[in-house]
């Protein structure tokens, strides 16, 4: 059974781990693949081919949701204060090198961030698809995680490290 981005996979006999990485516009980013179960459905299979055919336009469509995030809700401004408030309020310049300083620091902190990982977990239709949004991981292990369930619609916003 062919995936893509993955090598040929035994749907009869899956490892519990797959990982890879791929060119998005924004860069080279590590995919994962996340197994609990030893086999795979073909109906399964469409499914993440699917979603792995739609990638860049997934996580094109990520950044808009954290923007609205961003201007409407909570967690996108609990990480953003939590690295400019907290972490970095002495010298907030380490983690906003190399963006616009014309802006207000919180516009230039969503500059940073770059998708760092995309998980997949095919047999957990809530938790499906994994979007890690960072800003530098050498800086900050923090996390902005986009959660898309089987359906390509988002199921929730959150902060992790």
């Amino acid at each position: 059974m062919t995936i893509k981005y993955f090598e040929e996979l035994n749907p009869a006999k899956l490892e519990g781990y797959y990982s890879n990485e791929i060119e998005l516009q924004s860069g080279t980013v590590k995919i994962d693949l996340n197994f609990e179960s030893e086999t795979l459905s073909p109906e399964k299979a469409e499914l993440l081919n699917s979603f792995l055919n739609q990638v860049q336009d997934i996580v094109d469509r990520s950044w808009q949701l954290i923007l609205e995030d961003y201007k409407n809700g909570n967690d996108v401004q609990e990480f953003i204060s939590f690295h400019l408030d907290d972490f970095f309020e002495d010298d907030p310049e380490v983690i906003l090198e190399g963006t616009d300083p014309n802006l207000d620091n919180k516009d230039r902190f969503m500059q940073t961030l770059r998708v760092n990982r995309i998980g997949f977990y095919p047999e957990d239709d809530d938790n499906y698809m994994i979007i890690d949004w960072m800003s530098n991981p050498e800086l900050s292990n923090y996390i902005l995680v986009v959660n898309y369930n089987s359906k390509n619609e988002l199921d929730y916003i959150t902060v992790e490290s």
